[in-house]
């Protein structure tokens, strides 16, 4: 199920290469129904099942946010970020400094999305606001 996941991805991203929107979109929606099935039949390692489903939430918001729908943009940017959330409570590593407050590439991504806010108050409030990511376990996930 993997190989078919990664097949429609590469498909969506040629497409979106060729400016195909129509293509694009549907391809990255298989892809994202295949990482929910993949979770749901559990059929990989969580690690992979985590990495497969935040790739294809972040490729979604990528593909609204070109398309300048930011409210798509945010609802798989949030997506994203609950799905990394899953994580938290299975980290052995309790005594890390960033074990619940940093939520890595999601934060940063969502950060990035509200320094461009239709409210230009509420963008310049967080254009200071930075994030590092110190977490080996959510750094996994970061994405460029």
């Amino acid at each position: 199920m993997i190989e078919l996941w990664e097949k429609h991805t590469l498909l969506a991203e040629q497409a979106f290469k060729n400016e195909d929107p129509w293509r694009t979109i549907l391809h990255y929606q298989q892809a994202f129904a295949i990482s929910e099935e993949l979770i749901k039949r559990n059929e990989a390692s969580l690690n992979d099942q985590i990495t497969i489903s935040v790739i294809s939430c972040h490729n979604l918001a990528q593909f609204w946010r070109s398309q300048n729908d930011s409210r798509f943009e945010l609802k798989y940017l949030e997506l994203a970020s609950e799905k990394i959330l899953t994580l938290v409570p299975q980290c052995p590593h309790t005594e890390c400094e960033s074990f619940v407050d940093n939520l890595g590439c999601c934060k940063s991504a969502l950060l990035d999305f509200m320094k461009r806010h239709p409210n230009p108050s509420i963008a310049r409030h967080i254009q200071h606001i930075d994030t590092t990511v110190q977490c080996e376990l959510i750094a996994s996930f970061k994405l460029q």
